[in-house]
């Protein structure tokens, strides 16, 4: 068996802002999932206040990936963990990104959007350039 852990920290709802609860109740379906496809690696789930004391509510959902006594990964807050709309194959490859498990995936399944992004950005530099030289061609 690896030695990797995972620990899934959750918040009392009573202590935890309203968008924080069912994120955390998301990962947590998702790593039991992740934890029957991968029996190899060891999933643990914590409550944070009885493993961190003072643990500040936005950083919940927390996991921490260990191997062998040495933190390997982290994801610390609603974003690193993958944001709201989370899919489970997305978290999956999040930890085999740091070792923790061997997918199948073949790339990322966020991919496609990170690609959309980049190319907004590009065709918006693109056009700032242009508008600024035909400005400064215009002078």
């Amino acid at each position: 068996m690896k030695e990797f852990k995972f620990y899934a920290s959750e918040e009392e709802p009573l202590e935890f802002p309203e968008l924080g609860v069912p994120m955390c109740s998301l990962v947590n379906q998702h790593l039991s999932l992740l934890a029957r496809k991968f029996p190899e690696t060891k999933f643990l789930k914590a409550i944070v206040n009885s493993c961190i004391e003072h643990y500040h509510d936005n950083c919940l959902p927390t996991i921490f990936v260990y191997k062998n006594g040495q933190i390997e990964g982290k994801f610390i807050g609603i974003i690193e963990c993958g944001g709201i709309n989370l899919k489970l194959e997305e978290l999956e490859w999040k930890l085999s990104e740091v070792g923790a498990i061997q997918t199948d995936l073949e790339e990322n399944p966020k991919k496609g959007i990170a690609d959309m992004m980049v190319s907004s950005i590009r065709n918006i530099s693109i056009y700032d350039s242009d508008s600024s030289n035909s400005d400064n061609d215009a002078k």
